[in-house]
């Protein structure tokens, strides 16, 4: 009896020293995931531009918010149907109508992508259609519906076109991607599921129902040339404000920050 209790106290020993080693695991490996699903993404905005498709024959610019018919941005399709030929999902694209509404595509559109999931959000989802991925609009929650050449605009709005010559910044100081984990809604659905604004004054930044995610108190951004960042979740506002824009001149004041 006596050996059996020693035998179980190791057992609970090691568990309790192991545990928390493989959550330490299991967040680098989702941290990782959740880097390269940004490089796909990023990737995808990338190649939209450079390439032309049967649905979408603009080229030489980034994607819109939304696309084809709707009353309101959330009935459109999103920008992530745009790209879908680019992240390997080109056979669920050529099955869509991008002349139809959001609506009329749903039935095809109600699965997951698990590009467009972070791997921490996947045991806990609040549902497996959201994404936890969003382009930046620009500051300030108008900024989505806002024309070109406005002030404080990010790479990209519901209607607006934006092109390499618009981000005056340089891409590799503007951010396109951003992640969240609250209000997550239908990564297909045009508005706010997958384009948001960013107000530098909705601090703090991170935490429970705040705008943005961490792993492991850094927050992963994705720049428009392709590269991913770790920030700090305590980064400054102003900064990141400055990296949003795309023709705010500001590099010279955050640069050395980033």
């Amino acid at each position: 009896m006596i050996e059996v209790l020693v035998v179980l106290g190791i057992v609970f020993v090691a568990l309790a020293l192991f545990l928390p080693k493989a959550r330490d695991l299991r967040g680098l490996a989702d941290s990782m995931k959740c880097r390269n699903n940004f490089k796909g993404i990023l990737l995808g905005i990338l190649k939209f531009e450079s390439n032309s498709s049967p649905n979408e024959p603009l080229k030489g610019w980034f994607p819109t918010g939304c696309i084809g018919p709707g009353t309101n941005p959330e009935d459109c399709l999103s920008w992530m149907v745009s790209i879908l030929p680019y992240v390997e999902e080109g056979n669920l694209y050529k099955q869509l109508d991008c002349n139809k509404d959001f609506a009329n595509n749903q039935s095809l559109l109600d699965v997951s992508i698990l590009s467009y999931v972070c791997p921490s959000n996947n045991r806990k989802t609040e549902s497996p259609i959201s994404t936890n991925y969003i382009a930046m609009a620009g500051l300030g929650l108008d900024a989505p519906g806002r024309l070109a050449g406005a002030w404080g605009n990010g790479f990209m709005g519901y209607d607006r076109l934006t092109s390499f010559e618009s981000i005056t910044d340089g891409i590799s100081n503007t951010i396109a991607v951003m992640e969240i984990h609250t209000k997550l809604e239908h990564w297909a659905r045009g508005g706010p599921s997958n384009l948001r604004g960013f107000d530098p004054t909705d601090l703090p930044l991170t935490g429970e129902r705040r705008p943005f995610y961490t792993h492991e108190s850094r927050m992963l951004v994705g720049k428009l040339d392709g590269s991913v960042r770790e920030i700090s979740a305590n980064f400054d506002p102003t900064v990141l404000a400055a990296a949003i824009t795309i023709a705010g001149a500001e590099r010279e004041r955050w640069g050395s920050s980033w």
